[in-house]
């Protein structure tokens, strides 16, 4: 009789303390998404489920390599489209709120920022899988293109070092983290991305991607990102545009896969077309979104 009793005391104390470490972990929740501001259901869910789970809060945000742009045609060396400089990288104009942002958060519970370089655009998009290049092979592109990738990820690192020393990131290679995934997986990132840029108008509507297009034109020229190139035929235009949404699906895709609590850091601009462009492929084949915040405001008439 003794035992019982005792036994269901032991149980009524531990149901007790779980209580306890439930509210505590409920109000630490609540805290985190006040400084996060966001009313979105699945971000405030991938809170939940690290805080509860003691796991550290993962943060992705994109960068892209700089560019020489007068390389990008550039029969010899077109390598050299990706600049070794990290100076001018799209995080700058960010990077104070970024510390900021990751600041309030880690005050009160472990987080990490995963800062992917978003690296193969000269692959999937401009050269469009490297097929204006008449004077080198595949293999040869990928081992020059993947060196140079390899250079500017090393001075970005340097770079961050400087600008944000005490904040908790990991540089990742896009190329790197694909190649990765393929070989754990087994899946084919160009297959899927093939698939999806043939498919391109059964995921968006054909009045985005023609909003897409007219902002891109405006691109090139004096002090604009392509700056020392012609504006291209616009059957180009339409098929980097093209490309742009089905590598922005499979990215998407993929990072919900890899890092599925992680919350992705919108920096890009038009803000929400942007998010939207990663959504289709996690709709259609996982029925979930990529969880997504704007810490730096959105800015839906912009162009990045």
């Amino acid at each position: 009789m003794m035992r019982q009793i005792f036994f269901l005391q032991f149980i009524r104390t531990e149901l007790v303390i779980a209580n306890i470490k439930n509210m505590k972990k409920e109000i630490l929740t609540n805290k985190i998404i006040r400084i996060i501001k966001s009313d979105n259901l699945l971000v405030q869910s991938c809170i939940s489920a690290c805080v509860y789970q003691n796991i550290p809060l993962n943060f992705v945000i994109f960068t892209c390599s700089t560019i020489n742009p007068k390389y990008l045609f550039d029969q010899n060396n077109p390598e050299k489209y990706v600049s070794l400089n990290p100076a001018g990288n799209n995080l700058e104009a960010d990077i104070l709120e970024l510390k900021k942002f990751y600041y309030k958060i880690s005050k009160i519970y472990p987080a990490k920022i995963i800062i992917l370089i978003g690296n193969t655009d000269p692959y999937y998009i401009y050269s469009q899988g490297w097929k204006i290049y008449k004077n080198l092979p595949s293999d040869i592109l990928w081992k020059q293109f993947s060196k140079r990738w390899g250079s500017y990820r090393q001075n970005l690192e340097v770079w961050l070092k400087k600008e944000i020393p005490d904040v908790n990131y990991e540089v990742v290679s896009w190329f790197e983290l694909e190649k990765t995934w393929e070989k754990n997986t087994g899946n084919n990132f160009e297959y899927i991305f093939n698939k999806t840029y043939k498919d391109i108008t059964s995921y968006f509507p054909t009045k985005l991607i023609n909003w897409e297009i007219r902002k891109l034109k405006t691109q090139f020229g004096e002090n604009k990102y392509f700056y020392n190139i012609k504006t291209p035929k616009l059957s180009i235009l339409k098929d980097w545009t093209k490309r742009k949404f089905a590598e922005y699906a499979v990215q998407g895709f993929w990072i919900k896969q890899i890092f599925p609590d992680a919350i992705l850091l919108q920096n890009e601009k038009p803000s929400l077309l942007r998010t939207k462009m990663y959504q289709p492929l996690i709709k259609k084949y996982l029925k979930s979104k990529l969880s997504v915040i704007y810490p730096f405001g959105r800015d839906n008439s912009g162009f990045q």
